[in-house]
């Protein structure tokens, strides 16, 4: 059997398909790309603006000197397919504290899109447990999270960790003081289970995304063919000013909107988004979601581009989602947000039948500013015809 010592020299720990190895200079993009990903930089507070220079400058000081001092052993995550090599994340033992009777150790892990929803993370936590467990001697092992970070949490109880606090204060999300979640795991209860995770870790199916046709738009799931225009939809100028979209936007946050955000909200149920397309083309005009937070109740969010507006394409596609979420998910109320003065999105809800409830002042996050915001309601059942006069401007001839 290996010393401790030996096996900080330069384990490789698995083999094919997933590979854990410590990172070289080789692998500084990628490691890059990693801090870079959105999920990560949100729940990891990762270095959202890392570029190669300083992923290389991490791997050779910082990274390099946790595995000479022992304390913080960092693996590169890698898939083997063909004889190439990917490196599709990170997995860590961060304060390793070593005795002769054990010790104990705090699991760290970030993934690339690459890898997510394919049992790779999984197969990655079981590698570094088991080399925990069985070759450095531990007893015990930490896994921290952030209250809200369902990915992370599930990770970990389906990896055989259990949940040991909930701490206030102790996490963070968006650079925000949160919540924390402390899981945790000892050598015994490992070997209690084999070593191995609970058969659902490797089972992440793709949420089923229904198709709503109607005469001038679709409604369906989100491509990748999408991207391009999605970026063009959330930089325009009205975009900007009446949406929550990134500043910025770029092909890095379509990706992630289409392959991450998109599917976690259909999986959980709570934020169930919409590509609207031209039925003859498919061209992507817009998007559409609904936010189901509350029992019975759901919100309306939409996003167009320029070349779909004064169409009848977003009320059309309105009357499609209103139809789905009466008829098919048994919502029995539907609200509308607003920021003062968007006096297009009011309109477009005047047409649908929703109700004026009033403005709430200082009610919108108006991107870290507060705004005033309109409420508008419709409930099942009820007309989706104007049912009070218009009182905003007249159309603007264009």
């Amino acid at each position: 059997m290996m010393t401790q010592e030996q096996t900080l020299v330069d384990p490789r720990l698995g083999g094919t398909p997933t590979l854990l190895r410590r990172f070289t200079a080789a692998d500084a993009p990628a490691f890059a790309a990693i801090n870079r990903d959105p999920l990560n930089v949100k729940w990891a507070a990762s270095e959202a603006e890392m570029d190669t220079a300083r992923a290389a400058e991490l791997i050779d000081g910082h990274i390099a000197a946790g595995w000479t001092s022992g304390n913080q052993l960092r693996f590169a995550v890698v898939e083997q397919h063909d004889g190439a090599e990917e490196v599709i994340g990170t997995v860590s033992l961060q304060d390793v504290f070593s005795t002769d009777g054990g010790g104990s150790a705090s699991v760290g892990i970030k993934m690339l899109p690459a890898g997510r929803g394919t049992g790779s993370a999984a197969r990655a936590i079981e590698l570094l447990c088991t080399w925990a467990f069985e070759g450095l001697g531990l007893e015990i092992l930490h896994w921290r999270s952030t209250a809200g970070n369902d990915a992370s949490t599930g990770l970990a109880a389906r990896s055989g960790f259990g949940q040991a606090a909930h701490i206030p204060g102790y996490g963070h999300v968006d650079a925000k003081v949160s919540d924390g979640v402390i899981l945790s795991q000892t050598a015994a209860q490992w070997a209690a289970r084999g070593g191995a995770p609970a058969p659902a870790a490797e089972l992440d199916p793709e949420p089923v995304i229904p198709v709503l046709r109607g005469d001038k738009v679709v409604l369906r799931a989100l491509t990748m063919a999408d991207a391009p225009v999605l970026v063009e939809n959330c930089i325009n100028d009205e975009a900007v000013r009446w949406t929550t979209v990134p500043l910025g936007y770029t092909l890095d946050h379509a990706e992630f909107f289409i392959k991450e955000f998109t599917p976690d909200g259909w999986k959980s149920g709570k934020l169930l988004t919409f590509a609207v397309a031209d039925p003859a083309t498919d061209m992507l005009l817009g998007t559409i979601d609904l936010q189901c937070k509350k029992p019975g109740a759901a919100a309306i969010g939409l996003n167009f581009g320029e070349h779909a507006r004064g169409t009848g394409a977003a009320e059309a596609a309105m009357r499609l989602l209103l139809d789905y979420a009466f008829n098919q998910l048994n919502v029995q109320w539907v609200h509308w947000h607003a920021l003062v003065p968007n006096w297009g999105s009011r309109k477009l809800a005047w047409k649908l039948g929703f109700h004026f409830d009033g403005q709430l002042r200082g009610g919108y996050d108006d991107r870290g500013t507060p705004g005033d915001r309109w409420v508008l309601s419709l409930a099942a059942g009820e007309p989706q015809t104007p049912q009070e006069p218009w009182t905003g401007p007249a159309p603007v001839n264009r």
